[in-house]
């Protein structure tokens, strides 16, 4: 955390920086704390700046949370990249499923304060939209590269044959709902006897693996 110590005004050129810095600030408050800990006073003394210099980079708060967003979904994106590219060699399209299924609940599991401000712990997205709704074009794409890797996981095991689904799209989505639903109760209720092998029932089921 930071001390509010006054920040040395970049040079010339070194605007994208500032604007990365005060990404990364809101980031740290967010993780550290709840959506009610970014403000754009906190903000700025996390990042080592004066308030006034953020609108430089960002309209108003909804703007940062947004970039907070979209720098986590890049984050949980990359996750699962490697994860079905780390699977390739067996080219086994299931067990590339699985990886990516995997490495999604250990991104839940192993940041979750991160995992929260992807899926509404920053903001209601909603109502952001009918406060500033120049932001809705990239609200309606959040997430969906990395969706993008779930839904091609199994589109892949429907033609290697080994998946029955006649609409990659809804079965990955069901499958999206039930790796984020396991997600949230293991938290939620982490004293419930959770039965072994639950994440293979989930995929094999939702995906009608074959």
């Amino acid at each position: 955390m930071s001390t509010g110590r006054a920040r040395e005004r970049n040079k010339r050129g070194e605007g994208a920086q500032l604007r990365e810095e005060i990404v990364s600030a809101a980031t740290r408050l967010l993780d550290a704390g709840t959506e009610q800990s970014v403000t754009l006073r906190a903000v700025a003394r996390e990042a080592g700046i004066t308030a006034p210099s953020i609108y430089s980079h960002f309209a108003d708060r909804d703007a940062i949370l947004l970039a907070v967003t979209q720098n986590g979904f890049a984050e949980l994106e990359l996750v699962l990249r490697e994860a079905s590219v780390g699977a390739s060699a067996g080219a086994d399209p299931v067990e590339r499923l699985r990886a990516v299924c995997t490495a999604y609940l250990e991104f839940a599991q192993c940041r979750p304060a991160r995992y929260r401000i992807l899926f509404g712990a920053a903001w209601d997205a909603s109502q952001t939209v009918k406060r500033a709704p120049k932001l809705a074009p990239d609200l309606a794409v959040l997430g969906m590269d990395a969706f993008g890797i779930l839904q091609q996981s199994v589109a892949d095991c429907v033609a290697a044959g080994r998946s029955a689904s006649t609409d990659p799209m809804a079965d990955a989505t069901a499958l999206w709902v039930g790796l984020h639903g396991l997600a949230q109760l293991r938290v939620a209720a982490s004293l419930f006897p959770w039965p072994a092998g639950l994440q293979d029932t989930l995929v094999e089921r939702l995906t009608l693996l074959r």
